[in-house]
């Protein structure tokens, strides 16, 4: 072939404007590959993981974060957007809301390649609290048993719309479970964790008529009344137990507490869950009360010694069994979040006192798989350390600062990754910037949940994160095939596989 005879100088002998033409179709064609391609790249990748439960993720989502499946509302039979989510029995319940339709529940199988829809129903709008607990859920005055469905039981006397957790000088009712309500969310699911639910009414009638600030109520999950007692709140009567507080139990025990609007007030007795029963008068620490294995443990002094820091256990119903010292540069008891331990599995594993202890002092975990605890000078809510590693970030002078994540933050298996929105930012400020992957303990970014089109997620098995999309993500980018797709309203993301 001569040089006269090659393509290009073909392609010259036409007039200019077919060789535009002809320019903008090779362009086109590209352009219309590049997208299929860009389609198939961004094909949801199904689940194919372990289905393990846990409060932990993967460290196989160091590689990145793949789209496993994606759902609109009508392949779930909703419509709306997540308002809120939980985990329970393995099933994913969820709720949608749309404007002017009655909220929706959905049980979720997550266990096969899809999810699969196991039944929904409609809910009526209501700020009370839902309720999970063992297999079933509680709502609407009914407890629904989750695997099918089912209404097992419906409660005489249902959880209020203005139930709150801790007292408050409303004088509304009171829901304790063993931990806080999350009311940020008018339909909010909270755990049970306790074998009772217990619910505390203030008194409706003055002192000259009724002797008592609230009666506290034990539920039990059919609804049914399993005990009852008086307390006072006002510290005016001593001889009176306060009302219980939503903390873990020990040995069927959990603190109650009077004047509870009176920061650093003591524990005044023990409430028994199980009967109902309150011990004789006792005095601890609650702002430092922490379970361990043995019954409580609070920060105080040594007997002979008013100014030697030490650690006071005493039995689950109030009897002190011994005190521990400390030194003067221990980790300051801040509550039963100052060192929170977990097995290989996720689950919860609290210390003997011997072992706190150790902790405190020297700040190593050897008695645990993995543990977490807040520093001297960060909140209560905060993350300053795991596995007694500092946590940090390089700053722009080259430096290492010292930083904390919100207690929330997902932390691997392993301990060397952590899933939060940024170490400085405030929980405060709206909105919340998109989740990213952290190196434990440097703080090096190593990928963001907003490159797939989400801004956080929620464990639900160690290889798999519940999310929505972003509302915001751009239409072009959606059209190019990045996430999400349109229309979806729940996503699951999984480590992102090789090659």
């Amino acid at each position: 072939m001569t040089l006269a005879d090659t393509p290009a100088s073909r392609l010259r002998s036409f007039p200019s404007f077919v060789r535009r033409l002809a320019i903008a179709l090779v362009v086109a064609l590209v352009t219309a590959a590049a997208i299929c391609v860009c389609h198939l790249t961004h094909r949801p990748v199904g689940y194919s993981g372990n289905a393990r439960i846990s409060s932990f993720i993967s460290p196989d989502f160091a590689s990145g974060f793949d789209v496993a499946w994606e759902m609109t509302a009508s392949e779930l039979g909703v419509s709306g957007q997540l308002y809120s989510h939980a985990k329970v029995d393995n099933t994913l319940v969820a709720i949608f809301k749309d404007k002017d339709q009655p909220p929706t529940l959905v049980a979720i199988d997550l266990r096969g390649t899809q999810p699969s829809v196991l039944w929904r129903r409609e809910l009526a709008e209501s700020s009370a609290p839902i309720l999970t607990w063992d297999d079933s859920i509680v709502v609407d005055g009914q407890t629904i048993r989750v695997s099918d469905g089912q209404v097992t039981a419906t409660w005489e006397f249902p959880i209020p719309d203005s139930v709150v957790s801790g007292i408050s000088d409303k004088g509304l009712p009171l829901l304790d479970v063993g931990q806080d309500l999350d009311r940020s969310e008018k339909m909010s699911f909270v755990a049970v964790q306790w074998p009772v639910a217990v619910m505390c009414h203030a008194g409706d009638m003055t002192k000259m008529f009724q002797d008592y600030d609230y009666m506290c109520l034990g539920y039990n999950k059919d609804g049914t009344e399993a005990w009852r007692y008086a307390a006072d709140v006002r510290g005016f009567e001593p001889e009176k137990p306060g009302v219980p507080m939503n903390v873990p139990m020990v040995n069927g025990y959990v603190p109650a507490k009077q004047n509870t609007l009176v920061p650093g007030t003591d524990v005044n007795r023990f409430l028994n869950l199980l009967d109902g029963s309150v011990t004789e008068p006792v005095s601890a620490d609650f702002t430092t009360l922490t379970p361990v294995t043995d019954g409580w443990a609070f920060s105080g002094t040594m007997a002979d010694d008013s100014e030697a820091p030490a650690l006071v256990t005493i039995t689950a119903n109030g009897t002190e069994v011994s005190r521990i010292p400390l030194t003067d540069n221990a980790i300051r008891m801040k509550g039963p979040d100052t060192v929170r331990c977990w097995d290989e599995i996720g689950q919860t594993i609290t210390p003997t006192s011997e072992q706190l202890a150790t902790t405190l002092i020297s700040g190593e975990v050897t008695w645990a798989h993995l543990c977490t605890h807040t520093g001297d000078n960060a909140l209560p809510s905060r993350i300053t350390a795991i596995n007694g590693r500092s946590l940090h970030v390089t700053n722009k002078a080259g430096g290492v600062d010292r930083v904390s994540f919100p207690k929330t933050a997902a932390i691997s298996t392993d301990g060397s990754l952590i899933l939060s929105t940024p170490p400085t930012h405030d929980d405060r400020e709206e909105p919340a910037p998109p989740e990213t992957l952290y190196a434990v303990p440097s703080g090096i970014p190593l990928t963001s949940l907003d490159e797939i089109g989400v801004s956080d997620a929620s464990v639900f098995y160690d290889d798999l994160l519940i999310a929505t999309p972003v509302p915001e993500r751009s239409i072009f980018l959606r059209y190019l095939g990045t996430y999400p797709h349109p229309d979806t309203v729940l996503m699951g993301i999984t480590p992102k596989r090789a090659g």
